[in-house]
């Protein structure tokens, strides 16, 4: 079994904040309010660069105002350019998900079934369909939308409730099969009780 996780050392794409203790982090907010943040902070920068110091550029004990005026410019489009490489990076990993799935139908709740039987594994669960057939294009779809919801900082207004932060979603060992996982037992949770709140069984199967 080949596994593909949701993420990666790119996916987490954790970045050096503005003045090296700050992190701008790809999941802190939706792709929007990246772009929002970045263009707040470019305006703020432009702001800081067009102002004069409030006293002489160089105080008596030598401290020179328009250098660290400077610093605090670069640090502001620093910031600007890390929330809008997260907002692309939210942006192009939907695309790529999403390649085959229209933008009108990514917010579509993908079915998890018709399924016979849904069990605990570690980190989550494994759905088995009752059709081999359905299970690639189900992976696709569930890949996408939660794709989708990432980009949105996963608001269940708009997406489905199994998709939270930091999912695997992979093919099993049985090819009738899908496993939902996680690394924390939080998420594992999670994943347990809303997969079985989304699970659709076929007549015939083991609950």
């Amino acid at each position: 079994m080949r596994l593909v996780p949701i993420w990666s050392a790119a996916a987490l794409l954790l970045l050096s904040g503005c003045a090296g203790h700050e992190l701008v982090r790809a999941d802190d907010m939706t792709a929007t309010q990246h772009r929002l943040a970045a263009q707040q902070h470019n305006e703020a920068a432009a702001k800081a660069a067009g102002s004069g110091p409030a006293v002489r550029a160089v105080d008596p004990d030598g401290y020179d105002w328009n250098a660290e005026r400077q610093r605090d410019v670069e640090r502001r489009r620093e910031h600007a350019r890390q929330h809008e490489a997260a907002a692309a990076f939210l942006e192009e990993f939907e695309d790529r998900e999403c390649r085959h799935v229209a933008p009108g139908s990514r917010a579509a709740c993908p079915l998890l079934g018709p399924l016979v039987r849904i069990e605990d594994v570690p980190g989550g669960i494994r759905a088995t369909f009752a059709d081999a057939r359905r299970v690639p294009t189900s992976i696709a779809e569930m890949r996408c939308h939660y794709a989708y919801a990432r980009a949105r900082h996963f608001d269940e207004a708009i997406g489905c409730p199994l998709y939270v932060q930091a999912i695997v979603i992979r093919q099993g060992l049985d090819p009738r099969a899908i496993e939902i996982v996680a690394r924390d037992e939080k998420t594992a949770r999670l994943i347990r009780d809303r997969g079985r709140q989304q699970a659709i069984f076929s007549r015939h199967a083991t609950r």
